[in-house]
């Protein structure tokens, strides 16, 4: 009996998809690329919303970095071609792995290429660079396989998000003219007498 209960963990453990926590924190830059405007990542191997998804995409924490999934038209006003993740010091090199990560492509890489995967799945750690060159993603244009579970799926921000400044950043600029405005007024003083 112990070994019947032991062989069918071994099997369930191998027929699951790999485990991979989610990391909370910014994707790296050599993780993404910028063109038309906006950061493109590399999400998923999967659609990215259940049910019919291998594997859906987590943006609770990612959506406060400004990520959103790309749409039909962010695809149709960029240009978008999946070498465009292809660059020197991506993240997962030439057919390896990414060591701090576990991102990787499924099928290999012909060169270094950003994935980004473990920053927005807690199931797959790889993306699928056939997929991705063929057009099966997720809301582009053509592709004929969307809902059927294995589309990629990228997500976007905007490239140059505008800089609001936090309320300490006012005080410390207004302390800061009302040090300098001391100052002068201390110097005339001085001047005077």
């Amino acid at each position: 009996m112990r070994f019947v209960f032991a062989a069918a963990a071994a099997i369930a453990a191998f027929a699951t998809p790999a485990s991979a926590a989610f990391i909370d924190a910014p994707v790296p830059t050599n993780a993404y690329v910028t063109f038309g405007g906006l950061d493109w990542a590399w999400a998923s191997p999967c659609d990215p919303f259940a049910p019919g998804s291998c594997g859906p995409i987590d943006l609770s924490f990612q959506s406060t970095q400004g990520w959103r999934i790309a749409t039909t038209a962010d695809f149709l006003n960029t240009g978008f071609t999946a070498s465009l993740f292809s660059f020197t010091g991506a993240n997962v090199p030439a057919g390896g792995t990414e060591a701090v990560t576990g991102a990787t492509f499924l099928g290999g890489n012909p060169a270094a290429t950003a994935c980004a995967t473990p920053w927005f799945s807690n199931t797959f750690r790889h993306c699928d660079f056939g997929d991705g060159a063929s057009g099966i993603i997720w809301n582009f244009p053509g592709n004929t396989s969307q809902g059927s579970c294995c589309s990629e799926t990228f997500v976007v921000r905007d490239a140059n998000p505008t800089a609001v400044p936090e309320p300490r950043s006012w005080a410390m600029l207004i302390a800061g003219f009302g040090l300098v405005g001391a100052i002068q007024r201390r110097r005339k003083a001085a001047v005077a007498a």
